[in-house]
């Protein structure tokens, strides 16, 4: 995701109260309807001496077991960028904190690293337009043009997702924002206050309490469901209705066959006709097409937020 700068007033005040001490990060703000034009970065921001001292002082075990202010606003984002992962945990007043949430993301790729230290969340946007026309769902900033978000779709409305960039969840992409499935953005938009501590760090040990979360890939052939989020909640959202059917319950082969005959012998689609065989997994091990009898075949599939297996029966033929 390319690093923007949001455009805005409340871009202004907030720097103010950065800048001069004032406002607590007690303070909670809930997220403004609000859309605002940002400036694509296409260079990697210096980091500054403050955020370089931050980062060795919170890369210790003590902080990473809850010893922090997070619980100014009772929550914490630490950002695990070997993984791209990020976790979310509930803090209390005696520096405890537990974990709730893990989230897959992508980080700042190569030579456009996302800047590891300890920051602070502040404004929020439904959607933030970028200078090279695309957009970000669910924008919440954290340091400077840092921003958590979707992944950049084509348009400000739902169904228009960047599908390559889509499937990137999991490892290193954006010029330096954390890009997250539009699930967990607007989780993060709707949940962590204004002020909410952000710890971005690199650990190659540990990913995080709860391990590394499953990302879903997005087919770009389809075009039916093809530009949408599977998470996305939106009515409009194609994918909790979209289904796969496999068949038949057998199949019948003459000796000799091969794998390509039983693959074509197979039928594999979506509730709206397309054939999506190809993206099928076929475990064939158990069947010795040079003996006749009859064999069990394992046939999976997962699209999207979709997932459809079956059990068929080959006969293999004298």
């Amino acid at each position: 995701m390319k690093r923007i700068t949001l455009i805005s007033s409340c871009l202004i005040l907030s720097l103010v109260f950065l800048l001069t001490g004032c406002g607590s990060r007690k303070q909670e703000k809930q997220p403004e309807s609000t859309t605002a034009k940002v400036q694509v970065e296409t260079t990697k921001p210096a980091e500054s001496t403050t955020a370089e001292t931050t980062t060795k002082e919170t890369n210790t075990e003590e902080d990473r077991d809850g010893s922090t202010d997070a619980y100014f606003t009772g929550y914490s984002l630490w950002v695990n960028l070997a993984y791209c992962v990020v976790t979310a945990y509930e803090c209390y007043s005696d520096g405890t904190q537990y974990p709730i949430r893990a989230m897959a993301c992508s980080c700042g790729r190569t030579g456009q690293e996302t800047p590891e230290g300890v920051f602070y969340t502040s404004d929020k946007f439904d959607w933030g337009y970028m200078a090279d026309g695309s957009w970000a769902a669910y924008v919440t900033r954290f340091n400077g043009d840092i921003l958590f978000h979707s992944v950049p779709s084509w348009e400000p409305y739902p169904g228009n997702i960047e599908i390559g960039e889509y499937n990137k969840l999991g490892g290193p992409a954006s010029l330096g924002c954390i890009r997250l499935c539009v699930e967990d953005a607007s989780w993060i938009y709707y949940n962590m206050p204004w002020g909410t501590q952000v710890v971005v760090y690199t650990d190659y040990d540990n990913p995080g309490p709860w391990g590394i979360p499953g990302t879903y890939k997005v087919p770009d052939d389809i075009p039916q469901v093809r530009q949408w989020d599977p998470t996305d909640p939106d009515p409009g959202n194609p994918w909790p209705y979209y289904t796969i059917s496999i068949g038949p319950d057998y199949i019948t082969l003459p000796t000799g066959s091969s794998f390509d005959s039983l693959y074509n012998a197979l039928s594999i689609t979506d509730n709206y006709g397309n054939s999506v065989k190809h993206y099928a997994y076929i475990n064939t091990d158990a069947v010795d097409f040079s003996m006749p009898g009859s064999y069990d075949i394992y046939v999976s599939i997962y699209l999207g937020s979709t997932y459809a297996e079956r059990t068929i029966t080959v006969v293999i033929t004298e």
